[in-house]
């Protein structure tokens, strides 16, 4: 082969093989291509800086919010000035101031000391006048005094005043004697009782005496059937009397 056959010769096989490798780096550079549009793309530092610096920022913002709401918000606990004082409705309570009794009212018996008794009714059924004798027995530990008259009272069966000497009738003066009645002692005295121009009341009447000065009152117990009086004033009041204390 000539010189300028074999310098072609190689001439065609460099420029066959620069051809090769040109369509080889071609290949190359499309198959890379590809694979970079298919493959997701990593996220930029920066981005990722930015998303995890958010974060705390959007916290804080809440935290800041939820306690301005809860700071502002109304409690229902309500809130008592430490210096008032409750008002009270409670009215003043004033001890009355016992009434004394009068010099003649001191050292007397009380209805709470005695127990009265009917120990007898005397007059017919139908006379003008019946009288009650009654004793009054001192049934407490102590010691006290009867003196002047007492309120006489007739009652019904059922407990009822049906006639009254009237409550001028209890009455003590000056002149009158004194008569210490010790426990367990006794005093007597005698009520009449006429001109009874009513019904006939119920039986199982009693007596009943009202002390002097408010000192109280006590009740006999009935004893029998008791006489009642006649009418001998028809259209006048109904008469009861008592007699004074004695021993």
């Amino acid at each position: 082969m000539s010189t300028l056959a074999t310098a072609s010769a190689v001439t065609g096989r460099g420029a066959r093989a620069w051809r090769g490798l040109a369509l080889a780096v071609t290949a190359a550079i499309v198959i890379a291509g590809c694979s970079s549009s298919a493959a997701t793309p990593a996220p930029s530092p920066s981005a990722s800086v930015a998303a995890v610096t958010a974060t705390p920022a959007s916290t804080a913002a809440a935290t800041a919010t939820a306690t301005a709401a809860a700071t502002a918000a109304p409690t229902d606990t309500p809130t008592l000035a430490p210096t008032a004082a409750p008002a009270t409705n409670t009215p003043a309570v004033s001890k009355a101031t016992p009434t004394p009794l009068p010099p003649l009212a001191i050292g007397l018996c009380t209805g709470a000391q005695l127990k009265l008794t009917i120990t007898s009714w005397i007059g017919d059924p139908g006379a003008s006048i019946v009288y009650a004798h009654l004793t009054a027995t001192n049934v407490s530990s102590a010691g006290c005094s009867m003196r002047g008259t007492s309120e006489a009272q007739i009652l019904n069966g059922s407990g009822a005043a049906i006639a009254s000497a009237g409550s001028a009738s209890a009455k003590v003066s000056s002149s009158d004697p004194v008569y210490t009645v010790a426990p367990n002692g006794t005093v007597n005295t005698i009520t009449q009782w006429g001109n009874w121009c009513k019904s006939a009341p119920s039986q199982q009447i009693r007596v009943a005496m009202v002390e002097p000065f408010g000192l109280g009152r006590i009740v006999a117990a009935p004893i029998g059937v008791a006489p009642v009086p006649t009418c001998y004033a028809s259209g006048a009041a109904t008469v009861v009397s008592s007699e004074a204390w004695t021993p």
